[in-house]
């Protein structure tokens, strides 16, 4: 699996250091002409130990590059006698300038992006494309829609692009989040080489992934899965659920694959939440088998279930979706990854009272388990009358959302804590008297919840932990094999 890794901003480290140091993962350099005007393009690919590929994007296609061809010509010009490997040219409005510029088609990579939607019209574009002389063609719409997807990820399969050797050099995938799944696909799929961001924080373009989280989730396969597998919810383009079934898959020797499908039109679900060889994916040659569900689709997933685990009849919420021909099985793992992570530290449940903070998908589950696991369970939520609906339907005690009585095992499955003025789940008091947390939300640091109950000297499942169990669980459901449980949790760093 090879990558194009784009720098595309300054740091306080001189541009030419950056250079020096790519990261991990990168195969080839993408150096941002447009992004820095006046730059010696000589000197940077001197400074490159990995090849270079330039490019100067216009406004039109999403850079802050010219549009006009009398002031790109120089810039690619520079490029060129700079001694660049590569010439990003825009199908646009360069590739009349190919004789001009005495470029040889072995070192062009002819692209064009669509920054606002996918035109129906995509696999006529790229077949112009693939008529001109160029070493790699990039065909980069914006999915705004499931359908835009499909079409994107159609361009590499042989009923659209029928040519072996044009497939051998397409390159096509989509911005944004629901573009986000042909990112990881297009390599699988036959594109020689994908894209990706030198840092997390500096990205090309929406949805662009780091070459080392792309190869922790595709990096084990050399092809097309044997089996897909997707996470959805409404934007899950950082969901580390991918990374870490990726790990499993990968210490098992499985050729399947996780996704992150991001779906922000529930009514767009119906193309993925079917049976077997009934999905999307499916039309494409990839069988999907499962699907881990995250926010807010986990009651939208046990309603469109034909099997339901006992968890999820009482629970009302699925987080695992298993597809079989004429049926969809719904399981909970969230109950699995609340008592599996506090067993792990030792933490009693039986007899013991938590507190779940929380009236989604994500806090029924927590709620079913720990009450399955012998602990006396009371809900709490904002609104005390769906809360008390909540509560009855899963059988367990309710507070008012004013009661501070508190509990010995705390939970909090509320999104409280993704952002960093975010107020606490639980006040001071309730934590004090608490012996345990467990915190659903998880990110790239401690969430203000986590640090206080650490201060407070309390036992600590972050949402990392949480995640893991509740992935080790899952992965046995998907693949009825038992977890890897140290790789998956080194994959998150736990």
């Amino acid at each position: 699996m090879q990558w194009i890794t784009s720098l595309t901003s300054h740091s306080s480290i001189d541009l030419s250091e950056q250079l020096q140091n790519p990261p991990e993962g990168a195969d080839v350099i993408e150096i941002r002409l447009d992004l820095f005007p006046g730059a010696n393009i000589g000197a940077l690919v001197a400074a490159s130990p990995l090849p270079v590929l330039v490019t100067v994007r216009s406004q039109a296609e999403g850079g802050r590059g010219p549009d006009a061809s009398e002031y790109r010509g120089p810039l690619l010009k520079a490029a060129i006698e700079g001694g660049a490997h590569l010439i990003d040219l825009e199908w646009a409005r360069d590739r009349k300038m190919v004789d001009d510029l005495g470029l040889s088609p072995e070192r062009v990579v002819l692209s064009w992006h669509d920054t606002q939607g996918t035109p129906e019209d995509l696999p006529d574009i790229a077949a112009a494309m693939l008529a001109e002389p160029a070493a790699l063609v990039k065909v980069v719409p914006t999915a705004q829609t499931m359908g835009d997807l499909e079409r994107i990820l159609s361009l590499s399969t042989p009923s659209v692009t029928p040519g072996k050797k044009d497939r051998q050099r397409l390159i096509a995938f989509a911005m944004g989040s629901v573009g986000a799944p042909s990112r990881y696909l297009a390599p699988l799929l036959g594109a020689p080489i994908g894209f990706s961001a030198w840092s997390t924080d500096t990205p090309a373009a929406p949805g662009q992934q780091t070459a080392q989280r792309m190869n922790a989730v595709v990096g084990h396969l050399q092809g097309p899965p044997r089996r897909l597998f997707g996470v959805i919810g409404a934007d899950v383009t950082m969901s580390l659920s991918p990374s870490l079934h990726g790990a499993a898959f990968a210490a098992t020797g499985i050729p399947d694959v996780m996704i992150p499908i991001s779906v922000p039109d529930p009514e767009e679900l119906g193309q993925l939440f079917t049976p077997f060889g009934e999905t999307m994916f499916d039309r494409l040659g990839l069988p999907a088998h499962g699907w881990a569900v995250t926010t807010p689709y986990k009651i939208r997933a046990a309603e469109a279930a034909t099997d339901l685990a006992p968890r999820v009849r009482r629970a009302g919420a699925a987080n695992t979706l298993l597809l079989k021909p004429g049926r969809i099985i719904a399981e909970n793992t969230d109950a699995d990854g609340v008592v599996g992570s506090l067993t792990a530290a030792s933490v009693p449940m039986a007899g013991a009272t938590a507190l779940v903070q929380g009236v989604g998908g994500a806090a029924r589950g927590a709620a079913v388990g720990l009450h399955l696991a012998g602990a006396e369970v009371t809900l709490r939520g904002r609104d005390t009358d769906r809360t008390r609906a909540v509560a009855e339907s899963l059988g367990i005690s309710w507070c008012d959302p004013n009661d501070r009585a508190g509990a010995e095992i705390l939970v909090n499955a509320t999104p409280l804590g993704r952002m960093k003025d975010d107020v606490l789940p639980f006040n001071q008091s309730e934590i004090e008297v608490a012996g345990a947390i467990v915190d659903m939300v998880y990110s790239d640091r401690k969430t203000a919840f986590a640090k206080a109950a650490e201060d407070a000297g309390l036992a600590v499942i972050d949402g990392l932990t949480m995640l893991a169990f509740q992935g080790m669980a899952q992965f046995a459901a998907f693949t009825t094999t038992p977890p890897p449980r140290e790789d998956m949790l080194r994959s998150i760093g736990r």
